[in-house]
């Protein structure tokens, strides 16, 4: 019996698993294999991003439109019967290639898209364990070593499992060591009963049920992306209700409540998050064509072109011909000085080096974030004109598939590579951007006070007896409760997981770079550390940034990555039956 593990099964190892029994049963090959599979929260398919029990409030940010997660066909084979289980888009029952293109993109709840995992998780489940082919532990994984360098052994929290062939890590977000910061904060607030620190965004449950949040409560949110939007929309709903008003479409808040200065979020730059475009019809305005996508990919695919690069400049100067051409193109530009598509191309490499470049043609990082937002409101809702750094980073997102395809596993320096990835997240305000309603809500609370955005920018914090207080240009605001909203990079390095912590004593992982995570080649496989040593280990997700890109995108769990490895695994296990 040949065995093999995977730990960590929310969407990427489910995928990964579905596709290891494809690849086995096609090639009548799933037999003698025994697959035990780890997952710490019970959360088996959906994982801890999208647990079933989390609140409504924490939507996802990418349009259902674009959540094309294919069916999965009936597997027959002599020993087990897993029947069909439908796309995405069949789940839901909607066929949006039939929708009207003035149709308002929807952004469900992720506990919808974790029902979607674990129900389809469970009808490929169930029948594997039946058949005695897979085992599942709620059990947390914290090393994994060799036997005797031909086989391997976990060891959990509670159990030594020994004898595994192949083992697959697709282990996604892992906590990291705290702050300087945060250790301050919490050594300061610990035992003092009128400040809270919350050192994580996530579960919302843990602060709405809190005793020190009332309406009068003032909060600090350290942060000010996509969490900061959660939390403030599920405490927001705690004692209040959004709607949208129909002949107008505004977004309003209201509230039985005396409310004042509830929110105080901040970051180092105190930009905010920019709303995708609100409809097919727009978001089209942003589409590069099929022609300039191949030859951008043909570009940035070039091998010699990779090793020869010294900074990301080959990547921009490849990008900038195509958003210069869709800016133009636009009928609602903010282009009303006619600049030449050669002046718009140079702009956008400047700006794409530097997001401070100033222009009449870009919306100024020195803007308030209170006046920024309604303005990508009304941009999004093609009810403004188009700035040129909208346009650009719409034109990034729909350029991020074939950035991640034609670069990960790329021929590029580890330096440049970590350059290039630094300038996609540097994108990702623009084009992770969230739903146009979740901008309205933060400009709804803004206009009633209920959101202060006077600390937003970098402010001064001094800890008193009262709690934190923020000081800005001249203003203070003391806030009893505070809420880090900034999630972990995958720096492995800093991962504070006691599995990762000693897969890196033990050689088994070797860094990409200081700020990233592992090296792996093709097949998700890790590279060791010593020289010429191979190890049955593959590791996918996150903490693989630096050897791909674009890992933490839920469609890219689904994705080539996990059919690779599964492949490469089956293959692995399909020589061995060989043998025998």
């Amino acid at each position: 019996m040949r065995k093999v593990a995977i730990i960590g099964m929310g969407p990427r190892g489910g995928y990964a698993l579905e596709r290891l029994i494809i690849e086995l049963a096609e090639q009548y090959s799933l037999s003698n294999i025994n697959i035990s599979v780890f997952e710490i929260t019970g959360n088996f398919g959906n994982g801890q991003v999208y647990g079933l029990d989390q609140n409504q409030s924490n939507w996802i940010n990418i349009t259902e439109r674009i959540l094309k997660i294919e069916k999965r066909k009936a597997i027959h084979t002599a020993t087990v019967k897993i029947e069909s289980f439908p796309s995405y888009h069949e789940w839901v029952s909607t066929d949006f290639s039939t929708c009207s293109e003035d149709d308002i993109d929807t952004y469900p709840p992720r506990a919808k898209i974790g029902k979607f995992l674990s129900e389809r998780f469970q009808s490929l489940i169930k029948p594997l364990v039946e058949a005695k082919i897979v085992s599942l532990y709620q059990e947390q994984a914290k090393k994994v070593e060799w036997i005797d360098y031909r086989r391997l052994q976990i060891i959990t929290d509670s159990n030594n499992y020994k004898g595994f062939d192949d083992i697959l890590l697709t282990i996604g977000h892992q906590s990291t060591e705290l702050s300087e910061q945060i250790i301050a904060w919490d050594t300061y607030a610990a035992n003092k009963e009128s400040m809270t620190l919350f050192k994580s965004p996530y579960p919302i449950a843990n602060y709405l049920q809190h005793h020190n949040l009332t309406h009068t409560s003032t909060i600090g949110i350290r942060g000010f992306g996509l969490a900061m939007i959660d939390v403030v929309r599920a405490i927001a709903e705690n004692f209040g209700a959004f709607s949208t008003e129909e002949q107008n479409g505004i977004c309003t808040y209201q509230t039985a409540y005396d409310i004042k200065n509830l929110f105080v979020p901040f970051s180092l730059d105190g930009l905010p998050p920019v709303p995708k475009p609100l409809n097919v019809r727009i978001d089209r305005w942003f589409q590069p064509s099929e022609a300039s996508i191949l030859n951008f990919e043909k570009q940035i695919g070039n091998t010699q072109i990779q090793k020869e690069a010294e900074s990301p400049d080959f990547l921009i100067a490849a990008f900038a011909p195509i958003a210069a051409g869709v800016f133009n193109k636009l009928s609602n530009s903010n282009n009303t000085s006619n600049i030449s598509k050669q002046e718009i191309e140079m702009l956008i490499v400047d700006w794409l080096k530097d997001q401070s470049k100033s222009h009449d043609l870009i919306i100024s990082t020195k803007q308030s974030a209170k006046k920024s937002m309604p303005c990508f409101v009304n941009m999004a809702k093609g009810k403004a004109a188009v700035s040129l750094d909208y346009c650009i980073g719409q034109v990034w997102r729909h350029c991020q598939p074939t950035i991640y395809k034609a670069l990960s596993y790329n021929a590029c320096s580890d330096a440049v590579f970590a350059e290039i990835i630094a300038l996609d997240e540097s994108t990702k305000r623009y084009s992770y951007g969230p739903p146009v309603e979740s901008i309205e809500q933060l400009v709804a609370l803004a206009e009633l006070g209920i959101l202060n955005l006077d600390m937003v920018n970098d402010p001064n914090i001094a800890l008193t007896n009262a709690g934190w207080q923020f000081e800005h240009s001249g203003k203070s605001l003391t806030a009893s409760i505070m809420i880090d909203s900034v999630l972990d990079s995958p720096k492995i390095k800093a991962v504070k997981s006691p599995l990762v912590q000693n897969m890196l004593d033990d050689g088994f992982i070797k860094v990409v770079h200081d700020n990233l995570g592992v090296t792996t080649n093709e097949n998700g496989y890790l590279i060791s550390s010593t020289k010429n040593q191979k190890i049955p280990i593959a590791l996918l997700g996150r903490l693989a940034k630096g050897t791909v890109i674009g890992v933490d995108a839920i469609l890219e769990c689904f994705g080539a990555r996990p059919r690779q490895w599964a492949e490469q695994a089956a293959k692995n296990h399909v020589d061995w039956l060989n043998k025998k």
